[in-house]
């Protein structure tokens, strides 16, 4: 079983004011998301790992980048699952780093936590709760990702979800210091036999191999 993953793309334009994005706020994919979509379906092609079928969040950035690989491959639509949907971040949400940094002494240590090591921040005022994000990825992983699903899935999801994901899917000692993945990079974790290994993680599409 080999399971596949994609951040979807930008959704940020050079020179717009990046803030942060949570499943509060729907955006669209920008000119190059649409683009980091096509690459991402060419790097699959490239390399001989279609999907059997695709699984995505609800929110447009995720639901589009899904679609666009669907009809690259020439594939069913993906299937929509909520449990992928991003992390509410509260009052971080539609704020930049500088802004947030402002807010409390401890609002920069906590962001390079959640950056260095996926260290939920407890005292950030986040809508979700780590406990119900983690329920979520959990039953996910178990129902959609388990050894009688498909051999080969696609997911397709948000920063805030897809580095949960990993540690729900590989033992302990494989886990990495963070998960965390750049828009429109690709991860695959292998699974045989009841064990799973990460091959890849956060890798551009053309450095897929």
């Amino acid at each position: 079983m080999e399971i596949l993953f994609a951040r979807h793309g930008n959704t940020f334009d050079p020179g717009d004011r990046v803030v942060w994005v949570g499943r509060e706020t729907d955006l669209p994919l920008v000119e190059k998301g649409l683009a980091q979509a096509s690459a991402a379906a060419e790097a699959l092609r490239r390399t001989g790992r279609i999907p059997d079928v695709i699984f995505t969040a609800s929110l447009k950035r995720t639901r589009r980048f899904a679609e666009i690989v669907a009809a690259t491959l020439g594939l069913p639509p993906p299937v929509i699952d909520g449990r992928l949907d991003e992390v509410d971040y509260g009052r971080w949400a539609g704020r930049t780093n500088d802004e947030i940094a402002a807010d409390a002494p401890s609002a920069q240590a906590a962001m390079e936590a959640w950056n260095s090591s996926d260290a939920w921040p407890a005292e950030a005022g986040w809508i979700s709760r780590k406990d119900e994000i983690l329920q979520a990825v959990w039953d996910f992983a178990g129902e959609r990702l388990g050894e009688a699903a498909a051999n080969r899935p696609l997911v397709v999801s948000s920063n805030g979800i897809l580095r949960f994901l990993p540690r729900a899917l590989l033992p302990a000692a494989a886990h990495r210091a963070s998960f965390k993945m750049k828009t429109g990079a690709l991860g695959i974790i292998d699974r045989e036999g009841g064990e799973a290994r990460l091959r890849c993680w956060d890798v551009k599409p053309e450095e897929l191999s």
